[in-house]
């Protein structure tokens, strides 16, 4: 946003007010008319000041603008700057958890492949005993043993 200097534009309202100077304001309530209402007030638009007093104004009004505009590209350049900063910031932090997700899918994948041995072993053991448990097998109880003495065995 760029500003016009101040001091054209008080040269310029006081052409305008020269201007209408010649002409009789009047003030309605809250505005100002060039005709006259009811309960209207003339207003005296003359303005006192000496003509280096409007010089003085018109200098002090220029230096502002200037003083302004100098500001605001200040505040533009800082506020460009804290722009690239958080930019940055925001790409760093972006960089620095896809790199900490990445260590902890490979942390995650080597402690799948450290467990896969025992997981292919655990999975065939489950899949034996599961085709193994499909099959009724029915022992019977074992025959007594004949006794080793003789005498033992003709007592009765």
């Amino acid at each position: 946003m760029r500003f016009v200097p101040l001091g054209g534009l008080v040269l310029a309202s006081l052409i305008s007010c020269a201007a209408v100077s010649a002409q009789t304001l009047y003030r309605c309530g809250n505005e100002y008319r060039d005709t006259p209402c009811p309960g209207g007030k003339a207003v005296d638009t003359q303005d006192p000041r000496t003509p280096e007093q409007r010089a003085q104004t018109l200098q002090a009004s220029a230096k502002e603008a200037a003083l302004a505009e100098k500001m605001e590209n200040t505040r533009l350049a800082a506020e460009a700057t804290a722009a690239k900063r958080l930019q940055a910031q925001a790409q760093l932090a972006a960089a620095q958890a896809a790199k900490e997700e990445a260590a902890a899918k490979a942390a995650q994948q080597a402690a799948d492949k450290a467990q896969a041995p025992h997981a292919h072993k655990a999975q065939n053991a489950k899949n034996q005993k599961s085709a193994s448990s499909d099959i009724l097998t029915v022992r019977l109880p074992k025959p007594p043993k004949p006794p080793k003495n003789a005498a033992s065995a003709k007592a009765p």
